[in-house]
């Protein structure tokens, strides 16, 4: 555990999510010996939740999911509270993101620096330069790296990318039955979360909902999901309308997963019950997205 928590604090973020994975994992395999290191490990894991990569913050949804399991009622209002407080967050997303006044030395976000930094002549203009994935920038002494392994740069963390860490952590905690009703309680939150589109990023989120929803669905089960439809179907078929591709192909893959899980004619019923006019988009999605 004393290794994990140094991994869990490296610069690399591929680092940071094999320890913060590793980290639950162990948690869940040794719960006795792990408590007294749970006060270290939860700011650990709701940084991951938030970080700047979407694949870090699956990991943090997956560990958390494995102390929910293994430590039960303790660790419940720790961890539903930190998802309401991520998911409500979400109104307080600015319109833009400023690109690159924020950036901070930190934990790495290789990916996104890249985006961000590309077109910087000043940075590209006049500079050593070095095959990719070379070891050298790091190794110079005295400097902070560079090259396309320049990654001790950090963007911080927006509210939109906690919310979008706490759908995973949702759609993880609906395998705990225990929680299925305090999961069920959640999803009029995220419904509303999902309905803001006042920044540039809710696509991303959107996705990552219509990516998980039907996870979400067959997890909790008829019982628990049913009552709540329709309250996602706004986001769904304005996703599937959207101009990002990505978004709408996770809102087609969503409305037959959903089709499949609820039977055609149910949902065909709800959605007709709900708003007539999403119907023709309910019908052509049938012939251009499989099941």
């Amino acid at each position: 555990m004393e290794a994990l928590l140094i991994c869990f604090n490296d610069d690399s973020w591929p680092v940071r999510d094999a320890a913060c994975v590793a980290c639950g994992n162990f948690v869940l395999c040794f719960p006795d010996e792990s408590r007294s290191s749970m006060p270290a490990l939860y700011p650990l894991f709701y940084n991951n939740l938030q970080d700047n990569i979407p694949s870090v913050r699956q990991g943090a949804a997956l560990a958390l999911a494995n102390v929910a399991q293994v430590y039960g009622q303790e660790s419940y209002e720790e961890i539903i509270n930190k998802v309401k407080e991520g998911i409500e967050g979400l109104k307080n997303q600015p319109e833009t993101t400023e690109k690159y006044g924020n950036m901070d030395k930190g934990p790495a976000t290789y990916s996104v620096v890249k985006k961000l930094r590309d077109n910087d002549m000043e940075l590209h203009t006049d500079k050593q330069m070095y095959s990719c994935g070379s070891l050298a920038p790091k190794m110079m002494k005295g400097s902070r790296g560079g090259g396309c392994m320049d990654h001790k740069f950090r963007k911080p963390p927006e509210p939109w990318e906690l919310a979008d860490g706490c759908v995973h952590l949702i759609a993880e905690l609906s395998h705990n039955q225990e929680l299925h009703t305090t999961v069920s309680d959640l999803l009029p939150l995220l419904a509303k979360a999902a309905s803001l589109h006042h920044y540039n990023h809710h696509v991303n989120f959107l996705e990552t909902v219509c990516k998980q929803l039907p996870n979400i669905a067959k997890s909790l089960g008829k019982r628990y999901f049913k009552p709540h439809l329709e309250e996602f179907f706004d986001c769904i078929f304005y996703s599937i309308t959207c101009d990002n591709a990505l978004t709408a192909s996770a809102a087609s893959q969503c409305l037959n997963q959903l089709s499949a899980f609820l039977g055609p004619s149910i949902l065909r019923g709800r959605v007709e019950q709900f708003n007539p006019r999403y119907l023709e988009l309910l019908k052509a999605n049938q012939f251009i997205a499989p099941l």
